[in-house]
């Protein structure tokens, strides 16, 4: 019965939720002395929702009204300062008061997919806290009820064990005497066992009831619906509040969850469920990852215009996705999110299993491209060089860019999970559910550029696999540090450790080299810009062209706008001067004629090919077909 237990998702996510509440305090603990600068009102109300949760019958909805008040309070205090500037409790607030939400979560869903779950829950509950088990022949009561309950055979209908239970401790919590020995017990208190027991019966015969096609539809609709608000509100304490410190334990949480959701809800027989999940559903881990991941979700140097709107009321309908900066590190700009459910992927998408773990069926990213740019000044094209080789090119006065064909031929992203299919994207995103941060608009410097934070499945469906006027990219988001089991399908290549000689003043030095993941449709485009770090851009899917401009050249630099720095990005727009795109605005000044005599180099990257970008050199970047890229900062 204990191997049962353990071995069944659910039941484990239950029980990690149980252990997870009774032991707050201790939790809490490690959080107080950082919390303490939020003020005590709110860590008083957050402490207090954890207690409320601990009671039998606790009021879901009261409690996350009351969290959603602390994510709102926290989230609007990230405009009150710098980023650079924020103090920490804020950020471990918003986390604290998301994972709490998550497990409130959790037992709802769970009460609808297994309610005997949260029925033993509250049993164990309420046999202490809600009865005065302050004699011997008391609790002994209380014991063989539960005893006779749980004795009844599988079959037997829960609604019926369940009305039989609480019918007998609704009569059990009225005495006051039990063999012999009085007990003293309130109207009050005896009062308000008797409404709990009653609201419970309710809910279970309402449950248990729901035997229509239409009602059943409903469950399942309710049951997909918290789902992704589970998923949902751990993903935003990551992007948002860069988990707070707590990556692990939230990527612990959602692997759960995953597990878990794999189960069919429509029988609720322990015995008849699997405990072997597929490997879609297993995160794999890699051994660098510990590593490689910082405590945070890094802010990387801006160089994207912010809109600068005052600070959202509410973090459920505006989030400030990736918390975009200026360059002076002040937050600017807050991101919608989408209120869309994640687009429905179950029919299009076959799961993968232990019997079908071959990608090579599965349809992939269309290679169509409608535009390809001609290459008329090529950068050098060499096999992968060996450490010794690549640091005496660096050392050098002024280091080249340098195409390298064999850097990464061994990558699982590659090959055997092709991020070349879109099923095997959805299967390591929780189906699709997990949420980017996506730019809408052709270039970041573009009138009308937004920013949004999407499901993965949405972002797939609306800008990816279907045509679409306008433009989704996810561009420049440490997307490994958010999902482990695509950071697994790539290795931080060993030039990332060499030592450059030259370094940006100002420019802090990396412990580990910065991940960014860059995903998009055709025509895609980061106008031309400078990067304080040297880069590795592996092309993973599709083709890009990019050109490049060294660090002396006469680049006429944009100024500040709307209160952003944006020097670091040219003032011209390379397609457009070339005739590749429509002009935005006025042209063909002399300016702009000096500009296209500048020399340059450029390619088209290839997946599999790998572009070194040395710190400080101009580069135009331009997705030619559905593109997914990672870069690989480092100095």
């Amino acid at each position: 019965m204990e191997k049962e237990e353990t071995d069944d998702p659910l039941r484990k996510l239950i029980d990690h939720g149980n252990s997870f509440i009774s032991r707050y305090y201790s939790h809490y603990e490690e959080s107080a002395p950082i919390l303490e600068g939020c003020g005590e009102p709110l860590v008083e109300l957050l402490v207090r929702q954890a207690r409320l949760m601990s009671m039998a019958t606790p009021d879901h909805d009261l409690i996350k009204r009351r969290l959603d008040d602390i994510l709102s309070a926290s989230y609007n205090k990230f405009y009150a300062y710098l980023y650079k500037d924020l103090p920490p409790c804020w950020r471990l607030l918003y986390t604290e008061a998301a994972i709490l939400k998550f497990w409130v979560l959790v037992f709802e869903w769970a009460r609808s997919r297994q309610p005997e779950l949260i029925r033993k829950r509250v049993w164990d509950k309420m046999e202490w806290e809600d009865f005065e088990l302050n004699t011997p022949a008391r609790r002994e009561e209380v014991h063989e009820i539960k005893a006779r309950f749980e004795k009844q055979p599988k079959g037997t209908p829960s609604r019926n064990l369940g009305s039989a239970m609480w019918h007998q401790l609704m009569q059990f919590s009225m005495r006051t005497e039990v063999g012999g020995v009085h007990v003293r017990r309130s109207r009050e208190a005896s009062s308000r066992v008797r409404e709990r027991l009653q609201e419970w019966q309710r809910r279970n015969e309402q449950e248990d009831g729901q035997q229509g096609p239409e009602q059943q539809q409903q469950k399942r609709e309710r049951e997909e619906e918290l789902l992704n608000d589970m998923v949902k509100t751990l993903d935003l304490a990551l992007i948002l509040a860069g988990g707070g410190g707590k990556h692990d334990e939230i990527h612990g949480y959602v692997a759960l969850l995953e597990k878990a959701a794999s189960l069919p809800s429509n029988d609720n027989s322990p015995d008849k469920i699997s405990s072997k999940p597929s490997e879609s559903e297993t995160p794999r881990q890699d051994p660098s990852l510990g590593r490689t991941r910082t405590t945070s979700l890094t802010q990387p140097p801006t160089k994207r215009a912010r809109l600068s709107l005052p600070p959202p009321t509410n973090p459920s309908s505006t989030i400030d996705g990736w918390l975009p900066l200026n360059a002076s590190g002040e937050l600017v700009g807050p991101v919608a999110i989408s209120d869309e459910p994640p687009v429905n992927t179950q029919q299009q998408t076959p799961i993968i299993t232990q019997k079908s773990p071959n990608w090579s069926s599965h349809p992939s990213f269309s290679p169509y491209e409608p535009f390809t740019p001609p290459v008329t000044s090529p950068i050098p094209r060499l096999p992968s060089p060996s450490l010794t080789t690549f640091q005496s090119h660096l050392s050098s006065p002024t280091p080249q860019p340098l195409i390298l064909t064999s850097l990464v031929p061994s990558w699982p992203a590659l090959a055997a999970h092709p991020w070349s299919k879109p099923s095997y994207l959805l299967s390591r995103t929780f189906s699709g559910r997990r949420l980017i941060p996506v730019e809408i608009g052709r270039s970041y410097v573009d009138e009308g550029w937004s920013q949004k934070i999407l499901p993965f499945s949405e972002f797939l469906s609306t800008y990816i696999t279907s045509p679409s006027e306008s433009k989704g990219y996810l561009a420049q988001h440490q997307l490994f540090a958010q999902l482990p089991q695509l950071r697994s399908d790539i290795t931080i290549p060993d030039l990332c450790y060499t030592s450059p000689a030259n370094r940006p003043d100002g420019t802090p030095e990396l412990e580990e080299p910065m991940l960014n993941a860059w995903f998009g449709p055709p025509g895609t485009i980061t106008p031309l810009h400078t990067d304080p770090y040297h880069n590795l851009l592996v092309q993973v899917v599709g083709r890009k062209y990019v050109r490049l401009y060294p660090p002396g050249a006469d680049v006429k630099r944009r100024g500040e706008e709307a209160g952003v720095d944006m020097g670091n990005t040219a003032a011209f727009d390379v397609g457009v001067l070339e005739g590749w795109d429509e002009a935005t605005g006025e042209g063909g000044d002399e300016e702009e004629k000096e500009f296209k005599r500048l020399e340059y180099v450029d390619c088209i990257l290839e997946p599999g090919e790998t572009l070194y970008i040395p710190v400080g050199w101009w580069h135009y970047v331009r997705g030619l077909s559905v593109s997914f890229s990672v870069s690989f900062w480092w100095n």
